[in-house]
């Protein structure tokens, strides 16, 4: 899946993408997955995780656990270099049809209350806050967002 206006791709990501992944983990998210951790969730059926490649190159990435009818978005980051092109959008479009082709009745996500931008996102994908999680993340609170897929 290509947009003109990112020029990014989404793939499924491979252990190859495992070590790409791990660093923007490092950089962008408060408590990072490993590197082995991510391989062993690429490897597993119970997760699927999407790559977004700009020129060949990771840029972000998506990671669903899928348990049952639901899934749950545990990972999900995009390079600053790469934002505010639609990649965020594209990955989280990703997970949604695989949702779907996987016959799934909801999906999940938690996120930081002071993220705005990716609050806006998945508002955007139709995601809706569900209960709040007070102190989650130290003083801020976490949101608990789900999308109905039917």
């Amino acid at each position: 899946m290509k947009s003109k206006k990112s020029a990014a791709e989404i793939t499924l990501a491979t252990i190859e993408n495992a070590h790409a992944i791990a660093l923007i983990e490092k950089e962008f998210i408060e408590c990072p997955w490993s590197e082995n951790q991510i391989v062993e969730s690429i490897l597993s059926p119970g997760y699927t995780f999407f790559a977004a490649l700009v020129g060949g190159e990771l840029v972000g990435y998506i990671g669903v656990e899928w348990c049952l009818d639901e899934g749950n978005i545990c990972n999900v980051a995009v390079e600053e270099k790469a934002r505010r092109r639609g990649i965020g959008a594209m990955l989280v479009e990703a997970v949604t049809n695989e949702a779907k082709s996987r016959g799934a009745a909801k999906l999940f996500l938690e996120v930081n209350e002071n993220n705005a931008a990716a609050i806006a996102l998945y508002e955007k994908q139709g995601f809706s806050v569900l209960y709040r999680r007070p102190n989650y993340y130290g003083s801020a609170a976490a949101l608990v967002m789900t999308k109905q897929l039917n």
